[in-house]
């Protein structure tokens, strides 16, 4: 050879792949040959419609030479509703995406989110499709029990509006036609009810302008609410406490344990029933849960809790096995997390008769739930007369232990259940009567 070069075998592996081709694109067209469109039947047509298209390309490694898979790019081709549409937006987004690769980029260079062809989808969505669309892109952020609650609230509006105005475009409904529907709701229900619908219709306003792009603005949340009777969180006295816990720890085990978890770990009835022995690891005193409208989250499990769930001997028990379930042992219990919550719930409801009859006093609304601001009540006290916190202090303490996500959601929710009262002013007014 010249110059006594030598050749090593990968130094020729690599040299020879300098010359094929850095990359490769195609289409996905929901997984039929589009060439033979006509000769599909109306079914299969809808069904390709109905799968996700996209363009799948590879990218060969500088490293290695291997050609390897990349993300899919789909650019909103499938908010589309026709396969000349589609393909349309397809073949633009591949040529450039060519012209891209052509230019230098390399996938393996830079992280970036590609953006390809970016021409104006013209199509117009009906209401319907609208709500459709926003729907199920915010059925994958929130827990079932809420997707329901905006599921319902959707339909609702759209039989307020009839099936004709359901085909019209979504821009065409206006402010005024949304506090006619509220109206109307507040004459049937309540105030309450009437914000209720009010969030959730904003919520999907909001995720049709931001996420979908299919309005320009969320007006919804420009509508004033209605003034409420404001609902108290009622705390339980200590005596009660004390006299409701001795009473389940003799007549219901269970319904002891779910108040144990909801008055030492604060966490919500639903929370302490969705539990699985997969998320309790005892050996570093953790518990992983879903909380309201939230991804995972973690928890340390206070010792007076964690020796309870010692005895319990949880090794020996299949991981995915439920926590709770109506036999008082853990095992599985299939059913939606609101069955869950509501078989507890009515089970310390129907307690509270007997209850009664044993002389212990409640009122109408103290349920599980009270437990939870009870004993958020009672350390916060705590921190601020016996450690001298400030409230400042005994806020910034206390969030990491009740879970709440911002100090201002903390601070509403102590002023909501009067958990800061001040000290006996007495001695400060200088005019007895």
């Amino acid at each position: 050879m010249q110059n006594n070069q030598k050749y090593t075998k990968k130094y020729t592996f690599l040299k020879s792949n300098l010359m094929a081709k850095k990359y490769a694109i195609g289409f996905y067209t929901g997984g039929v040959n589009v060439e033979n469109w006509e000769n599909l039947t109306e079914i299969e047509q809808e069904k390709a419609i109905s799968k996700s298209w996209y363009l799948r390309w590879s990218f060969r490694n500088p490293e290695n030479g291997i050609l390897e898979r990349q993300k899919n790019y789909k650019g909103g081709v499938n908010y589309l509703k026709t396969k000349d549409d589609r393909l349309k937006f397809l073949k633009e987004s591949k040529k450039s995406l060519t012209e891209l690769l052509n230019e230098g980029y390399s996938p393996f260079d830079s992280k970036d989110e590609i953006i390809l062809y970016d021409s104006e989808i013209k199509k117009t969505f009906s209401v319907k499709e609208s709500f459709d669309l926003a729907l199920e892109q915010i059925k994958q952020t929130v827990a079932t029990v809420t997707y329901k609650d905006y599921k319902k609230t959707a339909n609702g509006f759209l039989k307020f509006l009839g099936d004709e105005n359901q085909k019209k475009e979504i821009k065409l409904i206006t402010k005024r036609i949304v506090i006619k529907y509220l109206n109307e709701i507040l004459t049937k229900t309540s105030a309450r009810t009437r914000n209720n619908y009010k969030s959730d219709l904003s919520a999907l306003f909001s995720v049709m302008e931001k996420k979908l792009l299919l309005i320009d603005y969320n007006f919804i949340k420009t509508i004033e609410k209605e003034r409420t009777q404001e609902k108290r969180n009622r705390t339980l006295t200590n005596k009660q406490l004390k006299q409701v816990t001795d009473f389940l720890r003799e007549n219901d085990p269970l319904l002891l344990f779910v108040v144990k978890f909801v008055a030492y770990n604060f966490l919500r009835p639903v929370e302490v029933c969705r539990l699985k022995i997969k998320d309790l690891n005892i050996e570093d005193s953790l518990l992983y849960f879903q909380a309201k409208n939230k991804p995972l989250k973690t928890k340390r499990i206070p010792s007076i809790l964690l020796n309870d769930l010692k005895k319990m001997n949880l090794e020996k028990y299949d991981k995915n096995f439920y926590l709770i379930t109506p036999s008082g042992f853990p095992g599985n219990w299939e059913v939606s997390d609101l069955q869950r919550r509501t078989t507890i719930t009515k089970r310390f409801t129907r307690l509270k008769v007997k209850m009664k009859e044993a002389g212990i006093i409640l009122e109408k609304g103290d349920n599980i739930y009270s437990f939870r601001h009870s004993y958020i009540t009672n350390l916060f006290r705590y921190l601020r007369t016996k450690e001298n916190l400030t409230f400042n202090e005994a806020i910034k303490e206390l969030m990491p232990i009740t879970g709440h996500d911002s100090e201002s959601g903390l601070i509403n929710y102590i002023h909501q259940i009067d958990a800061d009262i001040p000290k006996d002013w007495s001695k400060k007014i200088e005019i007895v009567i």
